[in-house]
């Protein structure tokens, strides 16, 4: 009976567990085991070293906050970069703007691989978008190349350990903000604030050492451990708690009402100093 429940590893002494109605498919890459179960309260999800990374269920809930708060934030976003998301929801979502260039950089081409299998419906054709490119390969490398300036960079990626670690330095920060244009925005998933307290804080000072505005903004991801999530955005010029567009036909978790109550942070999360908007540098945008 053990193998009809699957429980992520513990954090801060705190398990979640779901039940399956069974395991589809395995395979390890030179990066990570990955997994597809199918579970009995969110359908098929992907697995990675032991860690749910997206559901049928639950992936706009996700999906939304991460890429339409930056999205919609930013006054005309044309080219927009994705680092991680091999299931391909981030560029779904992303492609549902009126984008010009949207670059995918996904290190892991057995992710990529397996979810077009098993998971075909999360990325529903934004792969074949003429719009849109993959690279395999390593993010903060492209980055270190890049040529051309992005107005939106997205992380979505892994907790950062192993292959993801390197995306919360403080070098990989740099590196996002030289290459974002002059009112780029940069935002990331950072996390449980309750079970991965260290690891949103690390993000978040990080972050802030980097870009003039810096904030932390939360959703609920019914998958994901303690459900509460975390995002935090880091923005050169831009206040990005206010939407300046409507949201694309669709959405069934971002309204512009959520957008902005989402960066309403509760005592315990504006004591870890996630949030810091220089008025200096906000105020002239606002309106």
């Amino acid at each position: 009976m053990a193998d009809r429940w699957f429980g992520e590893p513990a954090r801060g002494g705190f398990e979640q567990r779901i039940e399956l109605r069974g395991r589809l498919w395995a395979g390890q890459s030179a990066y990570q085991r990955v997994e597809i179960l199918d579970t009995v309260p969110f359908g098929r999800a992907l697995v990675l070293d032991g860690a749910i990374q997206t559901t049928e269920a639950d992936e706009f809930c996700y999906h939304e906050l991460l890429v339409h708060v930056p999205m919609l934030a930013h006054p005309r976003p044309r080219r927009v970069l994705v680092i991680g998301g091999g299931d391909g929801g981030c560029l779904r979502h992303v492609l549902l703007h009126d984008v010009e260039r949207a670059i995918q950089v996904e290190i892991d081409e057995l992710v990529l691989r397996a979810c077009r299998e098993w998971l075909p419906t999360l990325a529903d054709g934004a792969f074949a978008d003429v719009r849109a490119s993959l690279v395999v390969g390593d993010g903060v490398a492209f980055l270190r190349d890049a040529d051309e300036p992005f107005d939106v960079i997205l992380v979505d990626s892994t907790d950062p350990v192993g292959p993801a670690a390197e995306l919360i330095s403080e070098a990989f920060f740099q590196l996002a903000a030289a290459a974002l244009s002059a009112n780029g925005i940069l935002a990331i998933q950072s996390g449980s604030p309750l079970l991965m307290a260290d690891e949103l804080r690390l993000a978040a000072a990080r972050i802030g050492s980097v870009f003039p505005i810096a904030a932390t903004y939360l959703g609920h991801v019914p998958a994901y451990p303690g459900v509460l999530w975390s995002y935090t955005i880091g923005s050169k010029q831009v206040d990005p708690r206010e939407p300046r567009r409507p949201a694309p036909p669709g959405t069934r978790y971002y309204t512009a009402e959520l957008h902005r109550a989402a960066f309403a942070l509760p005592a315990y999360l504006q004591a870890l100093g996630s949030g810091r908007f220089d008025p200096a540098v906000v105020a002239p945008l606002r309106g």
